[in-house]
């Protein structure tokens, strides 16, 4: 009598061995393939993060420099006024003198 590998308990215990090989594998596979997609996602976050810090740290860098600037123009601004007003002062201060000395002339003093 002659035996033949092909009968049909040799197939079912091939095949269920086959397929608690596939399970093996699929219980380590797939909380690895999990854990690789959550750590790209999250190293996409922080790129994401990262850039949108970096892109409102530039903002407030052009908003400060454009606030000094501005500042910078105020302050050159009030003191060319104040020099001016100094200088109107001064005049003010001759003419001043000049009506003192006109009127001192013209009242004679008793």
């Amino acid at each position: 009598m002659e035996t033949s590998l092909l009968t049909p308990s040799n197939i079912m215990f091939v095949l269920g061995l086959l397929a608690i090989m596939f399970s093996i594998f699929r219980y380590f596979r797939e909380p690895q393939e999990k854990a690789e997609k959550t750590d790209a996602l999250m190293d996409q976050q922080m790129r994401w993060t990262s850039d949108a810090t970096e892109n409102r740290f530039k903002s407030m860098q052009e908003s400060f420099n454009s606030l000094l600037l501005q500042s910078n123009n105020h302050i050159h601004t009030v003191e060319t006024k104040v020099d001016r007003l100094h200088e109107g002062m001064g005049v003010l201060g001759q003419e001043v003198v000049k009506l003192a000395t006109i009127i001192d002339e013209r009242i004679p003093k008793k």
